[in-house]
C-alpha cells in the first residue's frame, strides 16, 4: 500500500528489455537507477518551480532503499517522490516505486546543496525550500 502523501510527484517510467535479470525481473541495480531517474526528473520540476531553468546545485549524499515486490518487464514503473525533511543545506527524498498498484521499492535519499566553486555545502535559497516544501509531507 502507497505511503506517498497526496502531494506527491507522480512520474510513469517505461522499463526496458535490459532491465530484467536473469530470474526475469528487473534488477536490483536497476531499480536505484529507476530512482535515480525520478530523482532527477523531479528535481527539474523543482527547480521550475522555484523559478530557474539552471539546475540544482545538488549532490546525493546517501541512499537506502527496502526491496519489497519485484518489479516485471513488460510495463510501466509508477514512481511518486516527495521530500520528508528539510534542514539548512540539506533535504530528504523519498521514493516510491510500484507497479499494477503494489509497492516494489522505497528508497530515502539525503539530497545536499552543494556549490561546485567552493566545493561545499551551501544554504537552501528560500525559493528552492518553497519549491520543496509544496511536496513535503
Amino acid at each position: 500500500m502507497s505511503q506517498a502523501p497526496e502531494n506527491a510527484l507522480e512520474l510513469n517510467i517505461e522499463l526496458r528489455w535490459s532491465d530484467q535479470d536473469l530470474m526475469g525481473h528487473v534488477n536490483n541495480a536497476r531499480i536505484m537507477t529507476l530512482a535515480e531517474e525520478a530523482r532527477i526528473r523531479s528535481m527539474e520540476k523543482l527547480q521550475r518551480a522555484a523559478g530557474s531553468d539552471a539546475p540544482f546545485d545538488a549532490v546525493l549524499r546517501t541512499s537506502n532503499t527496502d526491496f519489497l515486490a519485484p518489479l516485471m518487464y513488460p510495463g510501466d514503473c509508477v514512481v511518486r517522490v516527495w521530500i520528508s525533511k528539510i534542514g539548512n543545506t540539506s533535504f530528504v527524498m523519498q521514493h516510491e516505486l510500484s507497479q499494477s498498484g503494489k509497492v516494489a521499492a522505497t528508497v530515502e535519499a539525503v539530497v545536499v546543496m552543494f556549490s561546485s566553486t567552493t566545493q561545499a555545502p551551501m544554504q537552501i535559497t528560500d525559493n528552492v525550500r518553497k519549491a520543496l516544501e509544496s511536496v513535503s509531507a
